[in-house]
């Protein structure tokens, strides 16, 4: 492989980690907001969402993982099949009606996040090979 083609596979791992934690930034501020907004609306009293949002606080971790279920429930909420459905029941309440503006907040930054992480590993798999 040649030498400019490592390097074009170095700068893209460089670039794909600081936009990766641009999106990290994204969904403990903005998308926290509507995290929580989703947290109250579809907590019950056995789900896990209620338990998750008294262990963990508002801080930077909490909000990552708070976030990180947020997101899990979602996914979840939106398969089709009976499996996910159950995972998302124990989580909360799948069957609240929630604003699409809501679920993209929710959604998009994580989704844009792990899109971003797999083509930095790849580029990192790419930069390996000789």
């Amino acid at each position: 492989m040649s030498e400019e083609l490592r390097i074009f596979a170095a700068y893209v791992v460089a670039g794909g980690i600081l936009l990766s934690l641009m999106f990290i930034v994204v969904t403990v501020t903005k998308g926290f907001h509507y995290a929580k907004k989703i947290e109250q609306r579809v907590s019950t009293r056995s789900g896990s969402l209620s338990t998750i949002s008294q262990i963990w606080s508002e801080a930077l971790v909490g909000r990552l993982v708070r976030c990180s279920h947020i997101f899990a429930f979602l996914v979840f909420r939106n398969c089709s099949s009976r499996f996910c459905h159950k995972r998302a029941f124990m989580l909360g309440n799948p069957d609240v009606p929630l604003p699409r503006l809501w679920q993209a907040w929710c959604l998009v930054p994580v989704l844009s996040m792990y899109g971003t992480l797999v083509v930095v590993l790849l580029a990192g798999v790419f930069m390996q090979l000789e």
